[in-house]
């Protein structure tokens, strides 16, 4: 007799729960994980920080007439990535709690480490397109600034990656 008692509670919570209002239940919104935005964060900033200094740079690029000054704006771009990441950091795991020091689970490291070895490969390509630039007898800026460019680069791809990884569910 238990038995059809139970049967007969089930019945009737399943219709409860079909035919109640749940409508006071937020939606549920697709939270971000906190390597996700750590990724974002180091693309935007580098892409922001050296995208302007390249911009700047580009004229005299075109002429091949580096001055040293380019030293100057490079110092000031290393000095201005360096703030902006910190900061960023900060009020990321300032607002993401105790997700700032969980460790890595094994997907999370997988996309890490995949990213990195984009990025590897991508820089060690630009690498070898700049160092024909030493054939073309180029100044030393110059080729300095290819090899900024082959990093900037890298870590354009390892953070794009990791970023497609996150979305992609990998």
């Amino acid at each position: 007799c238990s038995g059809g008692m139970k049967n007969i509670l089930d019945s009737m919570s399943n219709i409860f729960y079909t035919t109640s209002d749940i409508s006071d239940i937020p939606p549920l919104e697709p939270v971000m994980p906190f390597r996700e935005k750590s990724a974002w964060i180091s693309l935007l900033a580098t892409t922001g920080v050296w995208g302007t200094y390249f911009w700047i740079l580009w004229p005299d690029l075109q002429d091949r007439s580096l001055s040293p000054s380019a030293v100057g704006l490079f110092i000031g771009g290393v000095v201005v990535l360096t703030i902006v990441q910190i900061i960023l950091a900060i009020a990321l795991a300032v607002t993401s709690g105790k997700a700032a020091n969980a460790p890595m689970d094994e997907r999370e490291q997988l996309i890490d480490l995949k990213g990195a070895r984009a990025g590897f490969y991508a820089l060690n390509g630009a690498v070898f397109c700049v160092s024909a630039l030493w054939m073309l007898k180029v100044s030393p800026l110059f080729m300095a600034n290819g090899i900024l460019a082959a990093m900037v680069v890298g870590e354009v791809v390892r953070s794009g990656w990791i970023i497609i990884a996150y979305r992609r569910g990998v």
